[in-house]
């Protein structure tokens, strides 16, 4: 009898953990070798495709360079940047970069022609579709806290982009400037058309807000 109890746990532990589910963030370089970084921080030795699990929620910037074989005595040949963004992810799902080796970036996966939110131009295929935005923006209002409606923004930038336009909808839920540069500041990494982030700024009631915002995106562009 105690070995068939025993055996049951096993299984039990067994199926427990078959259940649980992978989650982090793999970068795909495609045909091209690629190093990646986190903060700084080498992850994973030259390779097409590179797997960081075991994250925890929250932002991560991620650099990748591209890359070749080692040389004789040579450590590790780092080449040009192809992809310098910082992300946010969730802690549950696995979030896909990819990153063409000739420098075009595509955060997300590709998407396919006829699917909802496809656009041939590669920049803009992970934005959410207007049609999509607008069932999101509908469901954002119908939250009457701020810390649920944040939450519901933060899931979608998981796995969208947005264009300003999408981002000022968005911050008009919200009256005081405070709100209002908390959204833009979560959401100005995935902003495709960063160009015409400044309809958005302008929006903000005070010149101080402002100032603040601009140096943000300054400060965001000499991280790139």
């Amino acid at each position: 009898m105690r070995k068939i109890v025993i055996s049951f746990c096993i299984l039990l532990a067994a199926l427990s953990l078959k259940a649980q589910t992978v989650s982090g963030i793999r970068i795909d370089g495609g045909d091209t070798p690629i190093l990646v970084y986190f903060g700084g921080n080498q992850m994973c030795l030259p390779t097409t495709t590179c797997f960081v699990a075991n994250l925890k929620s929250g932002y991560y910037t991620v650099e990748v360079y591209a890359t070749r074989s080692a040389r004789p005595g040579e450590r590790v040949w780092k080449g040009r940047r192809l992809y310098n963004e910082r992300i946010y992810f969730d802690g549950n799902s696995v979030k896909e970069i990819y990153v063409d080796g000739r420098g075009e970036i595509r955060p997300g996966s590709p998407g396919r022609p006829g699917q909802e939110g496809y656009c041939p131009d590669s920049q803009y295929d992970r934005v959410m579709s207007e049609q999509l935005f607008k069932r999101f923006l509908s469901e954002v209002k119908k939250e009457p806290f701020k810390d649920d409606r944040m939450e519901m923004i933060k899931t979608a930038l998981a796995g969208s982009d947005f264009t300003s336009g999408q981002c000022l909808e968005l911050t008009r839920l919200y009256t005081f400037d405070d709100d209002r540069m908390e959204i833009m500041k979560m959401m100005y990494p995935r902003i495709v058309d960063k160009g015409a982030f400044f309809t958005v700024i302008a929006t903000l009631t005070f010149s101080s807000n402002r100032d603040e915002m601009n140096k943000f995106v300054q400060s965001y562009g000499r991280r790139r």
